[in-house]
């Protein structure tokens, strides 16, 4: 169950962070006037594209990608920490 925890709490706090950063993006293109592409690959995290007056704002599957590495990321770290802590201290007398 710690597995699945560590993997859930990495993959939303990751995630949250991920679209902070994408809309920040947005907004800021948005208020420039500009046309954005951001992505990696073929994963795209926020797309801005300007047709006349009209300003369209796409969030791609990558946010998702992210988040899931998050999540794999923070379960490694929790199975780490986990290994470490069951070995024990050293005993020094």
């Amino acid at each position: 169950m710690w597995a699945l925890k560590a993997f859930v709490l990495g993959s939303l706090a990751l995630g949250i962070v991920g679209y902070a950063v994408a809309a920040a993006l947005a907004v800021a293109a948005q208020a420039g006037g500009t046309t954005i592409d951001i992505g990696v690959g073929p994963l795209r995290f926020v797309s801005v594209t300007l047709e006349g007056a009209t300003t369209a704002t796409t969030f791609g599957p990558g946010i998702l990608a992210l988040a899931l590495a998050g999540g794999v990321a923070n379960l490694a770290a929790a199975k780490l920490i986990r290994h470490r802590a069951v070995r024990g201290a050293d005993r020094v007398d």
